[in-house]
């Protein structure tokens, strides 16, 4: 079992300035300061996970995104007195393609952008987990898009982020499990952008949301323990490392 906090950390360790979309309230923020994202329906705003990259004047890890009324995402993109030049956001909701945002000068946009779900088809993943160590338990898979692709969107090589929440699955009894996901090689960015992309995969306590565990794709799945993002997937036989990470 991960040690208390870990998933927490894990997480952490993807959070760089001016990457992380965290849900707060930002009181006294002006219009000038803030770009929105229009949801439109029937997704909802709370429904849409946005990473997002700043640059040119501000530099502060204080960048904030909050759901606001009326199906819309603020951004903030002015901290004490300093004001962002330029900003870029990749913005996901699970079953839609990939929207991309991107603003050379702030100053002088409109500062609003639109997320409008196109759908995609999905893609079934089977696959199966030796669950020796958590057998008693009511468990769930959940598939995480790394996107690596993200840095060369942003123009910051080496950067890194928190992945997208993609999808769960229930697992059965006997470990096997077969998730439902959406299939990115039908997402016009595709061929030049969203193709170099990774799948991680943690284990999750179904009654009490717990993560439990990173799983790791046995050798010959994949490198590691992320699988290459693909048009098909064969079945994947998924272990729970020793150390629970």
């Amino acid at each position: 079992m991960l040690r208390p906090g870990f998933y927490v950390a894990l997480f952490l360790i993807f959070l760089m300035p001016g990457f992380a979309a965290q849900s707060g309230t930002n009181q006294g923020v002006s219009d000038r300061d803030t770009f929105t994202i229009s949801v439109a329906e029937p997704t909802s705003s709370k429904d849409v996970q946005v990473r997002y990259f700043f640059a040119g004047g501000l530099n502060s890890n204080g960048s904030i995104a909050t759901t606001a009324e009326n199906n819309r995402i603020n951004i903030v993109t002015g901290v004490d007195g300093h004001s962002a030049k330029a900003f870029k956001a990749i913005a996901f909701s699970p079953g839609c393609q990939f929207v991309t945002i991107s603003i050379d000068n702030l100053s002088a946009s409109s500062r609003q952008s639109e997320f409008q779900c196109r759908s995609l088809s999905t893609v079934e993943l089977p696959g199966r987990i030796a669950l020796s160590r958590f057998a008693d338990r009511d468990l769930q898979i959940e598939a995480l898009y790394v996107c690596r692709w993200a840095s060369r969107f942003f123009g910051a090589p080496g950067s890194a982020f928190s992945p997208f929440s993609i999808a769960r699955a229930h697992v059965e009894t006997d470990g096997s499990f077969a998730l439902v996901l959406p299939d990115f090689a039908g997402d016009p960015l595709w061929p030049s952008l969203s193709h170099d992309a990774t799948l991680m995969f943690v284990l999750v306590d179904a009654s009490s949301g717990q993560r439990l565990a990173t799983l790791k794709p046995s050798p010959g799945f994949a490198k590691g323990k992320l699988l290459q993002v693909a048009p098909s997937y064969p079945e994947v036989e998924l272990v729970i490392p020793a150390s629970g990470r």
